[in-house]
């Protein structure tokens, strides 16, 4: 069973990840110097979407769970496949990415395949030592990765400019809308959250996690979105591919201190690995449930192959930050919509049966 701060570890370094890979420049290219804002707006809509989630999940039952209750096998199975995909198509970009940008910024000489095998040998060993694993490991790392997160943002102080915020709402209102929307793929996680209800020890527990993840990932994300747009004036914001990188590289105590990038390198690296290692082990979970297994560790290794082989289907790294900008302006619907009606149509259910 996971506690409360189990759960706020996962949920807040699923929240936070996106925004430490390319995820900023696309926020960054559509309304520009009025990013910040964008997070803002998106981290209020997600909180008041998830607090409509919390009222129609009251027990220990997740959505596939409830599916069940409402529709029997065959529509437990469609959620749980519905649910699958969302998922596999919220991560799959990470499998890709993420060994393009080791190859790209800490081992140029290190073939870009060796680091993507030795990647997926790890995180496919990670999911196998199953949820409740990750989420104590989580509860270690997350409080060191918030102090080295702190120390982050003060040491890049000396290289913030206000001006460059200006104009303050960017590209216009209509481009800042847009931002928003997307910037609302980042609380897509809240769906792993869902699957996740049956491991809370208590049935509030996610709840309050959901609510902690939120405000913390989206005060995270909006404190990025500052930093980047105060150092880098829009459009120079808009060029870099990995935002955080570009942050990294501007932090020099001194001749002996010219490299912390290193370190921070470490730790984004280290939350990517939990963050692969838990999502790997709640899709393997979310299969399961849907077709009514007994185990999920044998599903680890396939699943991971499987989607591993769909992450190389673009020809270069460019392709596969455009194909994951495209899905970034949509996943936020089917990632909240499924919850809620399916949460829904079992409370109309209830309500009529009690008739």
């Amino acid at each position: 069973m996971l506690t409360k701060k189990q759960l706020s570890s996962v949920m807040i370094n699923a929240i936070i990840l996106k925004m430490i890979m390319t995820f900023p420049r696309s926020i960054f290219m559509i309304c520009g110097n009025s990013a910040w804002m964008a997070g803002i707006a998106a981290t209020a809509v997600s909180f008041g979407l998830f607090c409509l989630i919390k009222r129609l999940y009251c027990a220990k039952s997740n959505v596939i769970d409830i599916s069940y209750k409402l529709g029997g096998v065959m529509l437990r199975t469609i959620t749980g496949l519905c649910v699958f995909l969302v998922l596999s198509l919220n991560f799959i970009s990470i499998l890709r990415i993420f060994p393009e940008i080791i190859h790209l910024v800490l081992l140029q000489k290190t073939y870009v395949e060796f680091i993507t095998a030795a990647f997926v040998i790890t995180v496919i060993y990670g999911s196998w030592c199953g949820i409740g694993t990750i989420a104590r490991v989580h509860q270690i790392f997350i409080p060191i990765a918030g102090v080295v997160f702190a120390s982050f943002i003060i040491m890049l102080l000396p290289d913030i400019k206000g001006g460059n915020l200006l104009p303050i709402f960017g590209n216009g209102a209509v481009s800042l809308i847009k931002g928003s929307l997307s910037v609302m793929s980042i609380f897509s996680d809240l769906l792993m959250l869902n699957i996740l209800i049956p491991f809370a020890k208590d049935p509030d527990d996610w709840k309050g996690a959901g609510n902690k993840s939120i405000i913390i990932g989206g005060v995270c994300a909006i404190l990025i979105f500052l930093a980047y747009g105060m150092c880098y004036a829009y459009p120079a914001s808009s060029e870099f591919i990995v935002p955080i990188y570009q942050l990294e590289r501007l932090i020099n105590l001194s001749d002996f201190f010219s490299r912390l990038e290193t370190v921070f390198q470490f730790i984004w690296s280290i939350s990517i690995l939990l963050y692969s290692s838990m999502y790997l082990a709640v899709l393997g979970e979310t299969w399961r449930e849907s077709f009514g297994l007994h185990h999920t560790k044998p599903l680890c290794a396939p699943i991971t192959i499987a989607l591993v082989g769909v992450a190389l289907l673009p020809d270069s790294l460019n392709d596969a930050i455009f194909w994951d900008g495209a899905i970034n302006r949509w996943i936020y619907i089917p990632a909240f919509a499924i919850p809620v009606i399916i949460g829904a149509l079992f409370h109309v259910k209830q309500f009529k049966t009690t008739r």
